[in-house]
Protein backbone atom coordinates (compact mmCIF):
# COMPACT_ATOMS: atom_id res chain seq x y z
CA UNK A 1 0.00 0.00 0.00
CA UNK A 2 1.40 2.87 -0.78
CA UNK A 3 1.06 6.11 1.49
CA UNK A 4 0.54 9.13 -0.14
CA UNK A 5 3.09 11.52 1.69
CA UNK A 6 2.26 15.08 1.76
CA UNK A 7 4.74 17.63 1.93
CA UNK A 8 4.80 19.87 4.79
CA UNK A 9 3.80 23.15 3.98
CA UNK A 10 5.95 25.80 3.70
CA UNK A 11 5.60 28.41 6.03
CA UNK A 12 6.92 32.04 4.62
CA UNK A 13 8.34 34.28 6.75
CA UNK A 14 7.11 37.66 6.17
CA UNK A 15 10.28 40.11 5.98
CA UNK A 16 10.99 42.96 3.71
CA UNK A 17 12.99 42.61 0.84
CA UNK A 18 14.37 45.89 2.17
CA UNK A 19 16.05 44.25 5.56
CA UNK A 20 18.64 41.13 4.49
CA UNK A 21 19.04 38.40 6.73
CA UNK A 22 22.24 38.33 8.70
CA UNK A 23 24.92 35.84 8.10
CA UNK A 24 27.70 34.34 10.34
CA UNK A 25 30.88 33.96 9.07
CA UNK A 26 33.48 31.92 9.97
CA UNK A 27 37.36 32.45 9.62
CA UNK A 28 39.72 29.42 9.76
CA UNK A 29 42.86 30.07 11.69
CA UNK A 30 46.03 27.70 11.24
CA UNK A 31 47.63 26.36 14.48
CA UNK A 32 50.96 26.74 12.81
CA UNK A 33 50.49 30.48 12.72
CA UNK A 34 49.10 30.65 16.33
CA UNK A 35 52.48 28.96 17.78
CA UNK A 36 54.60 31.02 15.69
CA UNK A 37 52.87 34.29 17.41
CA UNK A 38 53.48 32.93 20.74
CA UNK A 39 57.16 32.41 20.52
CA UNK A 40 57.15 35.90 18.82
CA UNK A 41 55.73 37.57 22.23
CA UNK A 42 57.40 35.34 24.40
CA UNK A 43 60.78 36.16 22.21
CA UNK A 44 59.87 39.75 22.86
CA UNK A 45 59.31 39.48 26.99
CA UNK A 46 62.91 37.83 27.32
CA UNK A 47 64.53 40.53 25.47
CA UNK A 48 63.16 42.77 27.96
CA UNK A 49 63.54 40.84 30.79
CA UNK A 50 67.28 40.32 29.79
CA UNK A 51 67.67 44.04 29.07
CA UNK A 52 66.17 44.81 32.61
CA UNK A 53 68.79 42.26 34.32
CA UNK A 54 71.51 43.83 32.51
CA UNK A 55 70.77 47.40 33.20
CA UNK A 56 69.93 46.42 37.02
CA UNK A 57 73.29 45.08 37.18
CA UNK A 58 75.15 48.43 35.72
CA UNK A 59 73.53 50.12 38.30
CA UNK A 60 75.65 48.65 41.00
CA UNK A 61 79.18 48.54 42.00
CA UNK A 62 80.95 47.29 44.40
CA UNK A 63 79.84 45.18 47.52
CA UNK A 64 81.31 45.97 50.72
CA UNK A 65 81.28 44.67 54.47
CA UNK A 66 81.29 46.83 57.42
CA UNK A 67 81.70 46.12 61.09
CA UNK A 68 80.34 47.94 63.71
CA UNK A 69 80.00 47.38 67.60
CA UNK A 70 76.32 47.85 67.31
CA UNK A 71 73.43 47.62 64.73
CA UNK A 72 71.02 50.47 66.30
CA UNK A 73 68.03 48.88 64.29
CA UNK A 74 69.58 49.05 61.10
CA UNK A 75 68.34 46.53 58.43
CA UNK A 76 68.38 45.79 54.70
CA UNK A 77 66.71 48.24 52.60
CA UNK A 78 68.04 51.14 54.13
CA UNK A 79 70.26 53.70 51.94
CA UNK A 80 73.83 54.59 52.06
CA UNK A 81 74.09 58.63 51.88
CA UNK A 82 76.69 60.88 50.77
CA UNK A 83 76.19 64.18 50.97
CA UNK A 84 72.58 63.62 51.34
CA UNK A 85 72.07 61.88 48.11
CA UNK A 86 71.43 57.65 48.17
CA UNK A 87 74.65 56.02 47.24
CA UNK A 88 74.30 52.36 48.19
CA UNK A 89 71.85 50.01 49.57
CA UNK A 90 72.00 47.58 52.73
CA UNK A 91 71.33 44.40 51.53
CA UNK A 92 72.07 42.32 54.69
CA UNK A 93 72.66 42.64 58.69
CA UNK A 94 73.50 39.85 60.51
CA UNK A 95 75.49 39.47 63.31
CA UNK A 96 79.32 38.55 63.31
CA UNK A 97 80.25 34.30 63.68
CA UNK A 98 81.02 35.02 67.32
CA UNK A 99 78.59 37.34 68.31
CA UNK A 100 80.94 40.00 68.59
CA UNK A 101 79.70 42.62 66.71
CA UNK A 102 77.46 43.16 63.49
CA UNK A 103 78.34 42.69 59.68
CA UNK A 104 76.71 44.82 57.58
CA UNK A 105 76.58 44.31 53.62
CA UNK A 106 76.21 47.23 51.46
CA UNK A 107 75.95 47.39 47.83
CA UNK A 108 77.43 50.51 46.33
CA UNK A 109 75.96 52.47 43.20
CA UNK A 110 78.39 52.26 40.37
CA UNK A 111 78.76 55.59 40.44
CA UNK A 112 79.90 55.50 43.93
CA UNK A 113 82.84 52.76 43.42
CA UNK A 114 85.25 55.24 44.78
CA UNK A 115 84.04 54.86 48.42
CA UNK A 116 85.74 51.15 48.01
CA UNK A 117 88.79 52.53 49.24
CA UNK A 118 91.02 52.21 52.29
CA UNK A 119 90.70 54.57 54.33
CA UNK A 120 86.71 55.66 53.97
CA UNK A 121 84.65 56.21 57.25
CA UNK A 122 81.43 54.80 57.68
CA UNK A 123 79.14 55.20 60.65
CA UNK A 124 75.19 54.40 61.19
CA UNK A 125 73.20 57.70 61.66
CA UNK A 126 70.97 58.24 64.25
CA UNK A 127 69.81 60.84 66.97
CA UNK A 128 72.89 61.65 68.79
CA UNK A 129 72.12 64.80 72.12
CA UNK A 130 75.41 65.92 73.97
CA UNK A 131 76.42 68.87 74.84
CA UNK A 132 79.16 69.56 72.05
CA UNK A 133 76.24 68.59 69.67
CA UNK A 134 73.09 67.48 68.58
CA UNK A 135 72.68 65.36 65.38
CA UNK A 136 70.89 62.91 63.07
CA UNK A 137 67.72 64.31 64.54
CA UNK A 138 65.94 63.43 60.86
CA UNK A 139 66.01 59.87 61.75
CA UNK A 140 63.71 60.55 64.78
CA UNK A 141 60.79 59.40 62.45
CA UNK A 142 62.71 58.23 59.40
CA UNK A 143 64.60 55.13 58.61
CA UNK A 144 68.22 55.34 60.10
CA UNK A 145 70.69 55.42 57.33
CA UNK A 146 74.26 54.51 56.98
CA UNK A 147 76.88 57.91 56.23
CA UNK A 148 80.49 58.11 54.94
CA UNK A 149 83.32 60.50 54.40
CA UNK A 150 85.60 59.14 51.48
CA UNK A 151 89.22 58.33 51.56
CA UNK A 152 91.46 59.84 49.76
CA UNK A 153 91.31 59.67 45.57
CA UNK A 154 95.14 57.76 45.37
CA UNK A 155 94.14 54.85 48.07
CA UNK A 156 94.10 51.32 47.28
CA UNK A 157 90.83 49.64 47.10
CA UNK A 158 89.36 47.83 49.80
CA UNK A 159 85.93 45.55 50.76
CA UNK A 160 86.29 45.27 54.21
CA UNK A 161 85.63 48.21 56.62
CA UNK A 162 85.78 48.85 60.33
CA UNK A 163 82.68 51.15 61.28
CA UNK A 164 82.85 54.27 64.02
CA UNK A 165 80.23 54.46 65.51
CA UNK A 166 80.55 58.92 65.79
CA UNK A 167 80.05 60.94 62.79
CA UNK A 168 83.12 62.92 62.13
CA UNK A 169 82.43 66.69 62.76
CA UNK A 170 85.61 67.67 60.45
CA UNK A 171 85.22 65.98 56.78
CA UNK A 172 87.98 67.62 55.25
CA UNK A 173 90.41 65.05 53.38
CA UNK A 174 93.81 66.19 54.84
CA UNK A 175 94.45 65.52 58.18
CA UNK A 176 96.91 64.26 60.89
CA UNK A 177 96.00 61.85 63.33
CA UNK A 178 97.61 61.42 66.65
CA UNK A 179 97.28 59.48 70.05
CA UNK A 180 97.41 61.39 73.71
CA UNK A 181 97.60 59.46 76.34
CA UNK A 182 95.74 60.89 79.29
CA UNK A 183 95.92 59.33 83.00
CA UNK A 184 92.06 60.37 83.30
CA UNK A 185 89.21 60.15 80.65
CA UNK A 186 87.32 63.18 82.36
CA UNK A 187 84.21 61.88 80.63
CA UNK A 188 85.57 62.78 77.09
CA UNK A 189 84.11 60.99 74.21
CA UNK A 190 84.61 60.61 70.47
CA UNK A 191 83.21 63.44 68.72
CA UNK A 192 84.54 65.72 71.15
CA UNK A 193 86.14 68.90 69.63
CA UNK A 194 90.04 69.74 70.03
CA UNK A 195 90.47 73.65 70.41
CA UNK A 196 93.40 76.08 70.17
CA UNK A 197 92.60 79.86 71.33
CA UNK A 198 88.79 79.19 71.00
CA UNK A 199 89.30 77.67 67.64
CA UNK A 200 88.65 74.19 66.40
CA UNK A 201 91.47 72.56 65.14
CA UNK A 202 90.57 68.96 64.95
CA UNK A 203 88.46 66.08 67.38
CA UNK A 204 88.59 63.08 69.70
CA UNK A 205 87.72 59.97 67.21
CA UNK A 206 88.23 57.39 69.95
CA UNK A 207 88.64 56.66 73.88
CA UNK A 208 89.39 53.76 75.27
CA UNK A 209 91.36 52.33 78.20
CA UNK A 210 95.03 50.82 78.07
CA UNK A 211 96.11 47.56 77.49
CA UNK A 212 97.26 47.61 81.19
CA UNK A 213 94.09 49.55 82.28
CA UNK A 214 96.58 52.10 83.75
CA UNK A 215 95.55 54.94 81.72
CA UNK A 216 93.19 56.37 78.89
CA UNK A 217 94.15 56.45 75.01
CA UNK A 218 92.29 59.47 73.61
CA UNK A 219 92.59 59.17 69.53
CA UNK A 220 92.52 62.85 68.08
CA UNK A 221 92.16 63.73 64.04
CA UNK A 222 93.53 67.35 63.52
CA UNK A 223 92.87 69.19 60.37
CA UNK A 224 93.49 71.85 58.59
CA UNK A 225 95.81 74.34 60.07
CA UNK A 226 95.84 72.09 62.78
CA UNK A 227 97.83 69.41 61.43
CA UNK A 228 100.65 71.61 62.48
CA UNK A 229 100.08 70.84 66.26
CA UNK A 230 101.23 67.24 65.40
CA UNK A 231 104.87 68.47 66.87
CA UNK A 232 107.32 67.58 69.22
CA UNK A 233 106.47 69.57 72.61
CA UNK A 234 102.87 70.69 71.86
CA UNK A 235 101.07 70.35 75.46
CA UNK A 236 97.23 68.83 75.24
CA UNK A 237 94.72 68.73 78.10
CA UNK A 238 91.29 68.48 78.67
CA UNK A 239 89.37 71.39 79.44
CA UNK A 240 86.53 70.60 82.17
CA UNK A 241 85.27 73.02 84.80
CA UNK A 242 87.97 73.57 87.74
CA UNK A 243 87.59 75.85 90.86
CA UNK A 244 90.04 76.56 93.30
CA UNK A 245 91.29 79.44 95.31
CA UNK A 246 94.40 80.46 92.49
CA UNK A 247 91.94 79.73 89.54
CA UNK A 248 88.02 79.76 88.20
CA UNK A 249 88.58 77.84 84.55
CA UNK A 250 86.47 75.56 82.20
CA UNK A 251 82.81 76.59 83.16
CA UNK A 252 81.91 77.01 79.32
CA UNK A 253 82.34 73.31 79.26
CA UNK A 254 79.18 73.21 81.87
CA UNK A 255 76.85 73.97 79.10
CA UNK A 256 79.03 73.08 75.73
CA UNK A 257 81.45 69.83 76.82
CA UNK A 258 84.65 69.20 77.38
CA UNK A 259 87.01 69.32 75.29
CA UNK A 260 90.86 68.70 74.42
CA UNK A 261 92.90 71.87 74.79
CA UNK A 262 96.28 71.98 72.96
CA UNK A 263 99.50 74.41 73.45
CA UNK A 264 101.35 73.93 70.75
CA UNK A 265 105.25 73.47 70.55
CA UNK A 266 107.36 75.82 67.67
CA UNK A 267 107.18 75.45 64.21
CA UNK A 268 110.72 73.93 63.64
CA UNK A 269 110.16 71.05 66.18
CA UNK A 270 110.01 67.71 64.81
CA UNK A 271 106.74 65.93 63.91
CA UNK A 272 105.07 63.48 66.25
CA UNK A 273 102.19 61.58 66.46
CA UNK A 274 102.22 60.32 70.08
CA UNK A 275 101.65 62.65 72.89
CA UNK A 276 101.33 62.34 77.19
CA UNK A 277 98.64 64.70 78.20
CA UNK A 278 98.22 66.43 81.20
CA UNK A 279 96.11 67.18 83.69
CA UNK A 280 95.99 70.54 84.27
CA UNK A 281 96.68 73.79 82.02
CA UNK A 282 100.30 74.63 81.85
CA UNK A 283 101.44 77.52 83.75
CA UNK A 284 104.91 77.20 83.30
CA UNK A 285 104.96 78.85 79.64
CA UNK A 286 106.89 81.83 79.55
CA UNK A 287 104.62 83.92 77.05
CA UNK A 288 106.06 84.99 73.36
CA UNK A 289 108.23 88.56 74.18
CA UNK A 290 107.66 88.00 78.43
CA UNK A 291 110.48 88.02 80.74
CA UNK A 292 110.70 85.32 83.73
CA UNK A 293 111.90 86.64 86.81
CA UNK A 294 112.95 85.17 90.13
CA UNK A 295 111.65 86.20 93.64
CA UNK A 296 113.04 85.19 96.79
CA UNK A 297 112.19 85.06 100.56
CA UNK A 298 112.93 83.66 103.83
CA UNK A 299 109.56 82.72 104.13
CA UNK A 300 106.40 81.35 101.77
CA UNK A 301 104.07 83.77 102.94
CA UNK A 302 101.20 82.70 101.28
CA UNK A 303 102.61 82.28 97.37
CA UNK A 304 101.59 79.56 95.66
CA UNK A 305 101.94 77.78 91.93
CA UNK A 306 99.29 80.17 89.86
CA UNK A 307 98.78 83.01 92.14
CA UNK A 308 98.85 86.68 89.81
CA UNK A 309 101.94 88.74 89.73
CA UNK A 310 100.25 92.78 89.76
CA UNK A 311 101.02 95.96 88.95
CA UNK A 312 98.71 98.92 90.72
CA UNK A 313 96.48 95.92 91.19
CA UNK A 314 96.69 94.70 87.69
CA UNK A 315 97.45 90.88 86.83
CA UNK A 316 100.44 91.59 84.34
CA UNK A 317 101.98 88.15 85.02
CA UNK A 318 101.75 85.04 87.09
CA UNK A 319 103.77 82.42 89.49
CA UNK A 320 104.34 79.16 88.24
CA UNK A 321 106.77 77.58 90.71
CA UNK A 322 107.65 78.06 94.42
CA UNK A 323 109.80 76.07 96.34
CA UNK A 324 113.30 75.75 98.63
CA UNK A 325 116.53 77.00 96.62
CA UNK A 326 119.02 74.52 96.24
CA UNK A 327 120.89 75.16 99.88
CA UNK A 328 117.50 75.15 101.54
CA UNK A 329 118.12 78.51 102.78
CA UNK A 330 115.23 80.50 101.32
CA UNK A 331 112.13 80.48 99.14
CA UNK A 332 112.07 80.50 95.69
CA UNK A 333 109.41 81.78 93.09
CA UNK A 334 109.33 81.47 89.87
CA UNK A 335 107.19 84.24 87.96
CA UNK A 336 106.79 85.02 84.16
CA UNK A 337 105.64 88.40 83.21
CA UNK A 338 103.40 89.10 80.05
CA UNK A 339 105.16 90.63 76.72
CA UNK A 340 103.10 93.72 77.29
CA UNK A 341 103.89 94.48 80.50
CA UNK A 342 107.23 93.89 80.17
CA UNK A 343 108.93 97.15 80.59
CA UNK A 344 107.64 97.88 83.41
CA UNK A 345 110.04 95.32 85.20
CA UNK A 346 113.40 97.78 85.77
CA UNK A 347 116.41 96.19 88.17
CA UNK A 348 115.46 98.68 90.37
CA UNK A 349 112.09 97.67 90.82
CA UNK A 350 110.46 96.02 94.18
CA UNK A 351 107.92 93.44 94.69
CA UNK A 352 105.69 92.53 97.84
CA UNK A 353 103.74 89.85 99.16
CA UNK A 354 100.24 90.95 99.09
CA UNK A 355 98.80 87.39 100.51
CA UNK A 356 96.02 87.66 103.06
CA UNK A 357 95.14 90.62 105.19
CA UNK A 358 97.58 93.01 107.07
CA UNK A 359 96.28 94.05 110.90
CA UNK A 360 97.58 97.07 112.65
CA UNK A 361 96.27 97.74 115.81
CA UNK A 362 96.95 101.41 117.18
CA UNK A 363 95.66 104.56 118.53
CA UNK A 364 93.57 104.87 116.02
CA UNK A 365 92.01 101.37 115.93
CA UNK A 366 92.08 98.12 114.61
CA UNK A 367 93.22 98.93 110.41
CA UNK A 368 92.67 95.93 108.01
CA UNK A 369 94.52 96.03 104.94
CA UNK A 370 94.21 93.92 101.96
CA UNK A 371 94.82 94.44 97.86
CA UNK A 372 91.79 92.78 96.77
CA UNK A 373 89.35 90.28 97.85
CA UNK A 374 91.18 87.90 95.72
CA UNK A 375 94.07 88.27 97.44
CA UNK A 376 92.49 87.15 100.84
CA UNK A 377 92.11 83.95 99.32
CA UNK A 378 94.73 82.98 97.04
CA UNK A 379 97.72 85.22 97.98
CA UNK A 380 99.82 87.56 94.85
CA UNK A 381 102.68 89.07 94.68
CA UNK A 382 102.86 93.11 93.37
CA UNK A 383 105.59 95.52 92.73
CA UNK A 384 105.89 98.99 91.30
CA UNK A 385 108.98 100.79 89.65
CA UNK A 386 110.25 104.34 90.92
CA UNK A 387 110.04 107.69 89.53
CA UNK A 388 113.03 107.20 87.56
CA UNK A 389 112.95 103.83 86.11
CA UNK A 390 116.59 101.86 86.31
CA UNK A 391 117.42 99.49 83.23
CA UNK A 392 115.25 96.92 81.58
CA UNK A 393 115.21 93.57 83.75
CA UNK A 394 116.85 90.81 82.03
CA UNK A 395 114.99 87.10 81.95
CA UNK A 396 116.20 85.50 85.21
CA UNK A 397 116.89 88.53 87.26
CA UNK A 398 116.56 87.77 90.69
CA UNK A 399 114.36 90.34 93.08
CA UNK A 400 113.98 89.93 96.75
CA UNK A 401 110.56 89.87 97.87
CA UNK A 402 108.98 91.83 101.19
CA UNK A 403 106.52 90.66 103.49
CA UNK A 404 104.59 93.69 103.47
CA UNK A 405 104.17 97.26 101.46
CA UNK A 406 105.75 100.27 102.21
CA UNK A 407 103.63 103.54 101.66
CA UNK A 408 106.56 105.27 99.67
CA UNK A 409 106.46 102.35 96.91
CA UNK A 410 102.40 103.15 96.32
CA UNK A 411 103.11 106.97 95.20
CA UNK A 412 105.72 106.08 93.08
CA UNK A 413 104.20 106.82 89.45
CA UNK A 414 107.17 106.83 86.92
CA UNK A 415 105.78 107.07 82.99
CA UNK A 416 106.83 103.95 81.31
CA UNK A 417 106.44 103.33 77.81
CA UNK A 418 104.69 99.91 77.14
CA UNK A 419 104.21 100.24 73.77
CA UNK A 420 107.70 100.72 72.10
CA UNK A 421 107.78 97.04 70.66
CA UNK A 422 104.87 97.80 69.09
CA UNK A 423 105.12 101.24 68.02
CA UNK A 424 104.25 101.67 64.23
CA UNK A 425 105.92 103.25 61.33
CA UNK A 426 109.04 100.90 62.20
CA UNK A 427 109.64 102.22 65.05
CA UNK A 428 110.76 105.68 64.27
CA UNK A 429 110.09 108.62 66.25
CA UNK A 430 110.30 112.56 65.61
CA UNK A 431 113.80 113.83 66.54
CA UNK A 432 113.27 117.46 67.97
CA UNK A 433 116.09 119.44 68.22
CA UNK A 434 116.65 122.45 70.91
CA UNK A 435 116.21 125.67 70.04
CA UNK A 436 117.11 128.93 71.51
CA UNK A 437 116.01 132.71 70.40
CA UNK A 438 117.36 135.66 71.54
CA UNK A 439 116.40 139.35 71.32
CA UNK A 440 116.76 142.72 73.14
CA UNK A 441 114.51 145.05 74.69
CA UNK A 442 114.62 148.38 75.90
CA UNK A 443 113.47 149.79 78.93
CA UNK A 444 114.06 153.15 80.68
CA UNK A 445 116.45 153.56 77.96
CA UNK A 446 118.67 150.71 78.58
CA UNK A 447 118.94 147.91 76.17
CA UNK A 448 118.33 143.81 78.02
CA UNK A 449 118.97 140.58 76.77
CA UNK A 450 116.74 137.94 76.61
CA UNK A 451 116.32 134.25 75.75
CA UNK A 452 113.89 131.68 75.59
CA UNK A 453 114.66 128.04 74.59
CA UNK A 454 112.20 124.91 73.47
CA UNK A 455 112.23 121.80 71.01
CA UNK A 456 111.41 122.14 67.69
CA UNK A 457 110.90 119.92 65.00
CA UNK A 458 112.61 120.46 61.04
CA UNK A 459 110.19 118.90 58.38
CA UNK A 460 110.94 117.60 55.03
CA UNK A 461 110.22 120.89 53.28
CA UNK A 462 112.97 122.97 55.31
CA UNK A 463 110.09 124.17 57.52
CA UNK A 464 110.49 124.64 61.13
CA UNK A 465 107.90 123.86 63.29
CA UNK A 466 107.73 124.74 67.28
CA UNK A 467 105.41 126.73 69.56
CA UNK A 468 104.42 130.22 68.83
CA UNK A 469 105.51 131.68 72.29
CA UNK A 470 109.07 130.33 71.11
CA UNK A 471 109.08 131.59 67.80
CA UNK A 472 107.11 134.99 67.87
CA UNK A 473 108.64 135.58 71.56
CA UNK A 474 107.63 139.52 71.76
CA UNK A 475 106.96 142.60 69.84
CA UNK A 476 109.14 145.30 72.27
CA UNK A 477 111.98 143.66 70.66
CA UNK A 478 114.45 146.02 69.82
CA UNK A 479 116.65 144.90 66.63
CA UNK A 480 117.23 141.58 65.03
CA UNK A 481 115.68 138.38 66.53
CA UNK A 482 117.98 135.92 66.33
CA UNK A 483 116.88 131.90 65.94
CA UNK A 484 119.89 129.31 66.91
CA UNK A 485 119.29 125.93 66.13
CA UNK A 486 121.39 122.81 64.97
CA UNK A 487 124.22 124.81 64.33
CA UNK A 488 122.33 127.31 62.48
CA UNK A 489 122.14 130.94 62.76
CA UNK A 490 118.73 132.70 61.41
CA UNK A 491 117.16 136.39 61.79
CA UNK A 492 113.41 135.80 62.84
CA UNK A 493 111.01 137.78 60.57
CA UNK A 494 107.26 137.97 61.95
CA UNK A 495 105.96 138.56 58.40
CA UNK A 496 107.66 134.90 57.45
CA UNK A 497 105.93 132.99 60.21
CA UNK A 498 103.15 131.23 59.76
CA UNK A 499 100.99 131.08 62.77
CA UNK A 500 98.33 128.57 63.91
CA UNK A 501 97.10 129.30 67.31
CA UNK A 502 99.73 128.05 69.21
CA UNK A 503 101.64 126.63 66.97
CA UNK A 504 103.94 128.22 64.50
CA UNK A 505 106.48 127.46 61.57
CA UNK A 506 108.86 129.02 60.13
CA UNK A 507 111.57 127.95 56.72
CA UNK A 508 115.15 127.74 57.21
CA UNK A 509 117.42 129.99 54.88
CA UNK A 510 120.00 127.25 55.40
CA UNK A 511 119.53 123.91 55.11
CA UNK A 512 120.74 122.02 58.45
CA UNK A 513 123.05 119.32 57.52
CA UNK A 514 122.82 115.47 59.34
CA UNK A 515 119.16 116.40 60.83
CA UNK A 516 117.00 114.20 60.69
CA UNK A 517 113.50 115.65 59.51
CA UNK A 518 110.29 114.47 59.36
CA UNK A 519 107.86 113.55 56.52
CA UNK A 520 105.03 115.92 55.98
CA UNK A 521 103.08 112.96 55.18
CA UNK A 522 103.31 111.66 59.11
CA UNK A 523 101.50 115.04 60.08
CA UNK A 524 97.63 114.34 60.90
CA UNK A 525 95.15 116.65 62.08
CA UNK A 526 93.42 114.70 65.02
CA UNK A 527 89.91 115.19 65.41
CA UNK A 528 89.81 114.03 69.38
CA UNK A 529 91.74 112.86 72.38
CA UNK A 530 93.90 109.70 71.82
CA UNK A 531 97.13 107.81 73.28
CA UNK A 532 99.87 109.72 72.56
CA UNK A 533 103.41 109.69 73.14
CA UNK A 534 105.48 112.82 73.98
CA UNK A 535 108.75 113.41 72.57
CA UNK A 536 111.14 114.80 75.09
CA UNK A 537 114.52 113.90 74.30
CA UNK A 538 116.22 112.10 71.07
CA UNK A 539 118.09 110.37 73.56
CA UNK A 540 114.95 109.73 76.08
CA UNK A 541 112.15 107.34 76.48
CA UNK A 542 109.41 108.91 75.23
CA UNK A 543 106.69 109.78 77.82
CA UNK A 544 103.44 108.42 77.52
CA UNK A 545 100.16 110.15 77.95
CA UNK A 546 96.65 108.23 77.86
CA UNK A 547 93.68 109.54 76.55
CA UNK A 548 91.97 109.67 79.63
CA UNK A 549 94.38 111.96 81.00
CA UNK A 550 93.52 115.13 79.02
CA UNK A 551 90.57 117.02 78.74
CA UNK A 552 89.53 118.91 75.32
CA UNK A 553 89.36 122.86 75.57
CA UNK A 554 88.26 124.01 72.62
CA UNK A 555 91.66 123.99 70.24
CA UNK A 556 93.74 122.78 73.07
CA UNK A 557 93.36 119.39 75.69
CA UNK A 558 94.25 120.19 78.51
CA UNK A 559 96.25 117.66 80.85
CA UNK A 560 95.38 116.28 84.40
CA UNK A 561 97.62 117.89 86.70
CA UNK A 562 98.23 114.54 88.46
CA UNK A 563 100.39 114.04 85.03
CA UNK A 564 104.10 116.29 86.39
CA UNK A 565 105.12 118.42 83.14
CA UNK A 566 108.39 120.05 83.19
CA UNK A 567 108.33 122.95 81.31
CA UNK A 568 111.78 122.23 79.53
CA UNK A 569 109.44 120.26 77.69
CA UNK A 570 108.40 123.29 75.74
CA UNK A 571 107.34 122.31 72.12
CA UNK A 572 108.24 118.40 72.40
CA UNK A 573 106.40 117.28 69.60
CA UNK A 574 103.55 114.60 70.34
CA UNK A 575 102.72 111.73 68.24
CA UNK A 576 99.97 108.93 67.80
CA UNK A 577 100.45 105.58 69.67
CA UNK A 578 97.83 103.90 66.94
CA UNK A 579 99.90 104.82 63.57
CA UNK A 580 102.83 106.70 65.11
CA UNK A 581 101.82 110.58 63.40
CA UNK A 582 102.63 113.70 64.84
CA UNK A 583 99.36 115.11 65.71
CA UNK A 584 100.40 118.24 68.16
CA UNK A 585 102.97 120.21 70.63
CA UNK A 586 103.19 120.27 73.90
CA UNK A 587 103.49 124.00 75.30
CA UNK A 588 102.09 125.67 78.87
CA UNK A 589 100.08 128.23 79.36
CA UNK A 590 99.57 130.02 82.84
CA UNK A 591 101.21 126.84 84.82
CA UNK A 592 99.07 124.21 82.78
CA UNK A 593 100.72 121.49 80.44
CA UNK A 594 98.58 121.70 77.01
CA UNK A 595 98.57 119.52 74.29
CA UNK A 596 98.02 121.76 71.05
CA UNK A 597 96.24 119.35 68.30
CA UNK A 598 98.02 120.19 64.55
CA UNK A 599 94.85 122.20 62.26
Amino acid sequence: MTANMTPPPTVELASSAATPFPKAVVVSSSPQRMVSKLWLLTGLCLIVAIGLVISSQRRYGPQISIHFAEGHGLKAGDTLRYRGIVVGEVTDVALTPKLGGVAVSVILDQKAEALARRGSEFWIERPRFSLSRVSGLETVVGAKYLGVRPAQADSPPAHQFEGIETPPTINETEYSDISVRFSEGYGLQAGDPVRHRGIMIGEVTKVDLDQDLSGVSVQIRLSGMGRQIAREGSLFWVERPRVSVTEVRGLETLVGGRYVAVSPASADAAPCESFVGLETAPVALVPPGGIEIVLHAPQRWGIDQGVPVTYRGLKVGQVHSVGLSSDGTRIEARATIDAYYRPLVRRNSVFWSTSGIDMNLGFTGLQLTAETLATIAQGGIAFATPEQPGELASSGQRFAYERSVRDEWTTWRPHIDLLASRRPGNGRLPEPQRAVVRWTEKMFGFNRNYDRSGWVLLLDNQRLLGPADLLLPTERAVGDILLEVAGLQQKLDPKQIERSGDVATITLATAAEGVATWPQQRLRKPTEPEDMLIIIDPQMSPHPLAASNVKPQSAIWEIDATNKMNPTWNGAPVVAVKDGHLIGTLTFQQGRSIVVPLH
